[in-house]
């Protein structure tokens, strides 16, 4: 509660009772006062209580003496003693008590109370003129001054007992049985009334001046005392309604004289003391360091840690403790010299030690002082302040200077008149001159006078703006040599934003200069024939680009792949290949008029750019570019003839960037290699959207195994002669949620291009021979499994031991598996192809010749393969009934697999024509409509139940 509100609440309470006064004394004034019942037990509750607070008055300040020995306060105290013994007299010699020590009298009762009313309104009055001049001459008092007083107060006491119960006559009449007070007693009764007011009035003027006691309350319980005194004019009988209201109002008049007292005696100390504390613990709360308090021998008294986080260990775990428990050998250490230092010369400062805490590791700064209080061991205090950022800024700060100091870059600073103040020792390293030579000097001891004048004017302006600047300078070494120099100058500011010297960063790019350069050309030309690469080229394209859509002609941009260039690596080495390039390059070159832009896009393909042109410059530029380029080249001692597929893209029907037009040509050009070496084609709609069906069948491909879109179905082949069914061919098929059904021919190439075919080719092979593991143990044992083998597949170094795995996880026997591969597979490295013949032959697996016939196998190399069966191809079936031409060729395959000792099989038989000519021609199997389509394996189980005889009476027949 502030002291506001308090004393607000005090005027209120001291208003109140005078306005409840006037009022009671408005209602009384007309009537006589009745008597009021049980009054001797009311009177004597309301005298005990005054007794009872006028004797805890006393109490308090006796005993605040040693706390404030002041005039004042003894005064009242010793005041109140007296009333105190008064009023419990004036009880006791009150109408209708028991007669203690004399006969009980109206008139002794009011002497006894005239006579410790006027000793407190004195005690008051005195207190507050002592309390007031106290502020000058000061408020103290001698114990034996105290002693005095007391007995004075006693003896006065005393002297008034025996004067009225010993000598009562020599008193004035008060009271009257028949007129009630007389005039002595009302007039002394408003004598006190203006001694409490004068006291009022003294307090009022005293302001807000410190006193012993609280002045609002002292100045409420003066006021009430006075209007008390106004009932005791007005009683006729000592019981009526006036006597009572006179001793209640004093009842609460003393009640806040107590309170005054008590406020300052022990409340207000009190609360000083909490505020104190507070005032300390906020102060200790602020302080960021932590705080000890321990004895001579490192024992832990007290504890104040802001930031628990830097202790060791928990505040309530250290108590008691000594340091040598919970602190690091290290750390302890430092803590025993400093102990030791405070303990010689009464405090110690700035030690340092390291504490690895949960954090991280900290460091400490230790200031010890010793206390100077008397005890068995002398205690210190101990401030432990976290410097941990100090100590790292240090650190920080020493680095730095090596860092600069050891810097390969030159580091300099000067001030405001370019003196140099500074250098590092790259500076001596780079310019040649010793630091006692340059210190003191400006730039221009470096100056080779090379250095544009308007690179010096371009540095003032910026650093005369403060901002920093960069650029080269051409500078002059001590030995006279010259170096090119990157620069970076930048003002320093001081705290005020002045500008105290500049700082200056250089480096030494000469040799970076000539590498930069050399850089350039790497990263714009082609390393091999030097010409632009595709950075350089996209460059000047757009440049080419512009003209062209300003002058609103048209651009063609030419997609050019080399052909044979594979077979020339092969053949001659990579040297030979490069060789090559070069040299087609060169005929490009020559070939192309001036404003033709060309470049080497990767590998053995070009890029030429013809900008301002027309369809028909293109044409002819493009069979000029493949008529130079298939003129034979000298290779190693050889003629070498390449051709050139060159694919056309025009701006701007095809596209308006050079992503675009690329993107157009490259397809165009895939177009021309697919139709036929040394063609040149115009990109059309239709490529786009083959290109756009193969890049989402590329997509889609990627994850229809995932999915369960890839099937495998089987074609049986059967004996020629008895119809026996003697194999099933495992045939890929893709259903695709959307497109449909998606031919092999189609999906095949992809798969082999983008490497997947090795995944889906194990899985087809896994698939199907989980499939045939159940015919054969269905009855079928010498039911054979043939599955093509992709070039990719027989490539990849996992083959051997994957058809190992799978074999054994199907429990699929080898001699029943049959792999075709076709002669593109086995004729692209023969040596490689024979040793993996060799490996796939020593697990029993059958090998067979696909399409055979339309590829260019040697007889030597198929004997040396020793296949196990050779396919006829399904074109030379076709019109074997017709075509005699096909009836020698496959008169002679036929004739061929005899002597080589390998069985035959013809593809693609769809009639009994077909079937009787080949019988009748020895061909010993065949595979084809006549006898089924590729059926699933549900499919071809009901075929082998149900179908197999048909085949018999188609054979037979």
């Amino acid at each position: 509660m502030t002291r506001k509100t308090r004393r607000a609440r005090i005027e209120i309470l001291v208003g109140g009772l005078f306005i409840l006064e006037f009022l009671l004394l408005i209602g009384l004034r007309n009537q006589s006062s009745p008597i009021i019942p049980h009054h001797l037990l009311l009177h004597t509750t309301f005298e005990f209580i005054s007794v009872v607070i006028s004797a805890m008055v006393f109490a308090i300040g006796w005993t605040a003496r040693n706390v404030k020995n002041q005039r004042s306060l003894l005064l009242l105290s010793c005041g109140f003693l007296a009333v105190a013994l008064l009023d419990f007299s004036h009880v006791l010699t009150y109408e209708g008590m028991p007669e203690f020590f004399t006969q009980s009298s109206p008139e002794t009762t009011v002497h006894f109370w005239l006579a410790a009313r006027y000793v407190a309104a004195l005690a008051l009055f005195a207190s507050v003129i002592a309390a007031v001049s106290a502020n000058q001459q000061g408020d103290t008092c001698s114990p034996v001054g105290r002693r005095c007083l007391v007995v004075a107060v006693l003896l006065a006491v005393l002297g008034f007992h025996v004067v009225f119960l010993m000598f009562p006559a020599v008193m004035p009449a008060v009271f009257s049985s028949s007129d009630g007070l007389t005039s002595f007693k009302v007039g002394a009764e408003y004598g006190l009334i203006c001694i409490h007011l004068a006291t009022a009035a003294i307090l009022l003027l005293c302001g807000q001046r410190s006193l012993v006691f609280h002045r609002e309350l002292l100045l409420a319980a003066v006021s009430v005392m006075a209007l008390s005194e106004v009932f005791f004019t007005l009683y006729r009988h000592p019981s009526d309604m006036y006597g009572l209201l006179g001793h209640v109002y004093k009842v609460i008049a003393y009640a806040l004289l107590y309170r005054a007292v008590f406020v300052e005696m022990v409340v207000a100390p009190f609360q000083t003391m909490q505020e104190s504390t507070s005032h300390l613990e906020a102060v200790l709360a602020a302080i960021p360091d932590l705080m000890f308090e321990i004895d001579s021998e490192g024992q832990v008294l007290s504890v104040h840690a802001s930031r628990p986080e830097q202790l060791l260990v928990p505040a309530a775990d250290l108590l008691g403790k000594n340091v040598a428990d919970f602190l690091p050998e290290t750390a302890l250490q430092v803590s025993r010299e400093a102990l030791s230092e405070a303990a010689l010369h009464g405090y110690s400062q700035g030690r340092e030690l390291a504490l690895d805490l949960a954090v991280g590791r900290r460091y400490f700064e230790l200031s010890i002082a010793r206390k100077l209080e008397d005890t068995v061991r002398p205690q210190y205090i101990v401030l432990s302040r976290d410097v941990t950022d100090r100590v790292l800024d240090r650190d920080t700060l020493r680095k730095l200077q090596l860092a600069v100091e050891q810097s390969p870059s030159i580091i300099t600073i000067t001030d405001l008149d370019s003196r140099l103040e500074y250098a590092n020792r790259a500076f001596v390293t780079t310019t040649g001159y010793s630091l006692k030579e340059a210190l003191g000097t400006t730039p221009s001891l470096l100056h080779s006078g090379k250095t544009p004048k308007s690179t010096y004017v371009d540095l003032w302006r910026s650093l005369n703006k403060r901002i920093p600047w960069r650029g080269e300078f051409i500078n002059r070494r001590k030995d006279g040599s010259e170096y090119l120099e990157a620069v970076q100058i930048s003002p320093v500011l001081d705290e005020s934003g002045t500008v105290t010297s500049y700082l200056a960063i250089k480096e030494d790019i000469t040799q970076r200069k000539k590498d930069q350069e050399r850089l350039d050309q790497l990263a714009n030309f082609d390393t091999l024939t030097g010409l632009p690469n595709r950075i350089l080229f996209a460059e000047r394209f757009v440049r080419a680009l512009d003209q062209s859509r300003q002058s609103k002609r048209q651009l063609a941009l030419l997609h050019l792949g080399l052909e044979g260039f594979k077979h020339v690596n092969e053949s001659f080495g990579y040297a030979a290949g490069d060789a090559l390039l070069v040299n087609v390059a060169e005929r490009v070159i020559d070939a192309l008029r001036g404003n033709c832009i060309i470049a080497r896009h990767g590998g053995n393909e070009f890029l030429v750019a013809l900008p301002m042109t027309c369809i028909k410059d293109v044409v002819h530029m493009a069979e000029h570019l493949q008529a130079t380029v298939h003129r034979p080249f000298q290779i190693n001692g050889y003629d070498v003839v390449c051709t050139v597929s060159i694919g056309i893209a025009m701006f701007p029907e095809d596209g308006e960037s050079l992503d675009s037009l690329e993107q157009v040509a490259a397809i165009a050009m895939h177009e021309a290699q697919e139709e036929g070496r040394g063609l040149y084609r115009f990109f059309s709609v239709d490529m786009r959207s083959r290109s756009a069906r193969t890049l989402r069948l590329e997509s889609a491909l990627r994850t229809a195994l995932e999915s369960e879109q890839m099937l495998v179905h089987y074609q049986p082949q059967v004996a020629v002669d008895d119809g026996r069914l003697i194999g099933v061919e495992a045939l890929l098929r893709w259903n695709h949620p959307e497109l449909g059904a998606v031919s092999p021919a189609e999906f095949i190439p992809i798969a082999e291009s983008t490497g997947q075919i090795v995944a889906i080719g194990e899985w087809v092979l896994r698939t199907a021979l989980l499939q045939a593991r159940e015919w054969l143990d269905a009855g079928y044992p010498d039911l054979v499994l043939a599955v093509n083998l992709s070039l990719a597949q027989f490539k990849h170094p996992g083959l051997l031991g994957m058809l190992e795995t799978v074999l054994a996880q199907t429990g699929y026997p080898g001699p029943n598996l049959e792999l075709e591969l076709t002669e593109s597979v086995a004729m692209d490295d023969p040596e490689r192809v024979v040793a993996i013949v060799e490996s796939l032959r020593a697990l029993s697996i059958r090998l067979s010749l696909d399409d055979f016939g339309t590829g260019y196998s040697s007889l030597s190399y198929l004997k040396r393969l020793r296949l196990h069966k050779l396919k006829i191809d399904t074109s030379f079936v076709r019109d074997i009934v017709s075509d005699s031409t096909d009836v020698s060729i496959v008169t002679a395959i036929l004739s061929m697999s005899r002597s080589l000792g390998m069985i035959t099989i013809a593809e693609g038989v769809e009639t009994p024509q077909q079937l009787k000519v080949l019988r009748e021609l020895g061909c010993e199997e065949a595979q084809g409509y006549l006898f089924s389509r590729p059926l699933s394996a549900a499919e071809l189980s009901l075929w082998l139940k149900q179908e197999a005889a048909r085949v018999s009476l188609v054979v037979a027949r």
